[in-house]
């Protein structure tokens, strides 16, 4: 695969979370939600490369699915990492989604 071309990633994620992401780039131009996850994604695998302390919290309860395209790279990375980690994808993307939200 090339490292530009795209990759679908299936994440379930609860509801309100999900909704928060939606709400912080509600008047953003096109795109800017999957932009959105991406820097969250990104951002918490660079504070896990630097050696930063990460807390993972199980996610429970029901979730919804949502579908976000990311480049081939960046999917590579976060499987790679969240397998070393032997995390799901889910509470992976939870931790990063928390962290890159402004704080209510």
């Amino acid at each position: 695969m090339a490292s530009n071309a795209p990759c679908k990633l299936g994440l379930f994620l609860p509801a309100a979370l999900h909704d928060r992401m939606v709400d912080s780039n509600r008047d953003k131009p096109r795109g800017a939600l999957q932009a959105a996850y991406a820097a969250a994604f990104i951002a918490l695998l660079d504070a896990l490369d630097a050696g930063d302390e990460v807390v993972f919290a199980a996610v429970r309860g029901p979730k919804r699915r949502v579908t976000i395209r990311l480049s081939a790279t960046l999917c590579e990375r976060l499987r790679g990492r969240s397998a070393g980690l032997n995390l799901k994808i889910t509470d992976f993307a939870c931790a990063a989604i928390v962290r890159s939200l402004p704080q209510t």
